[in-house]
């Protein structure tokens, strides 16, 4: 997604760091790069969560729901589907996902305020 985007193959990208084996975990089109990931790549689904967060923030909603899908990704390839707390993770946030989603389609329709939707609407808290 994001890298293709703007870098083509991801293996481009990770081509620049001669210590990266071809089997990296992250060497995919699904990873975001930014300096904290690469000095910890366990974070890398937190940190694309706060990374979302800060652009859902910004009203920037289309990116934001991308960055949620992407940490979504993560999670899943990485959790135990039997831990209830690595699934309700996982839930909350597809859910952001869909109100993201929501948002970026309501702006790019410009549509009434009384249309707009609302965390409450994909069982996410209040902001």
């Amino acid at each position: 997604m994001l890298i293709k985007e703007h870098f083509g193959d991801p293996g481009v990208l990770t081509r620049q760091f001669p210590y990266m084996k071809s089997t990296y975990l992250w060497k995919n089109d699904d990873f975001i790069i930014t300096a904290k990931a690469l000095a910890n790549p366990n974070s890398k689904y937190h940190e694309l969560e706060r990374q979302a967060v800060g652009l859902h923030q910004a009203g920037s909603w289309r990116l934001a729901g991308e960055y949620w899908l992407i940490a979504a990704g993560w999670r899943r390839n990485m959790m135990d589907a039997g831990n209830e707390q690595h699934v309700k993770a996982l839930q909350f946030v597809l859910r952001h996902v869909e109100y993201n989603r929501a948002l970026a389609e309501w702006k790019k329709k410009k549509l009434s305020r009384n249309a707009m939707p609302y965390p409450d609407q994909f069982g996410l808290p209040e902001e």
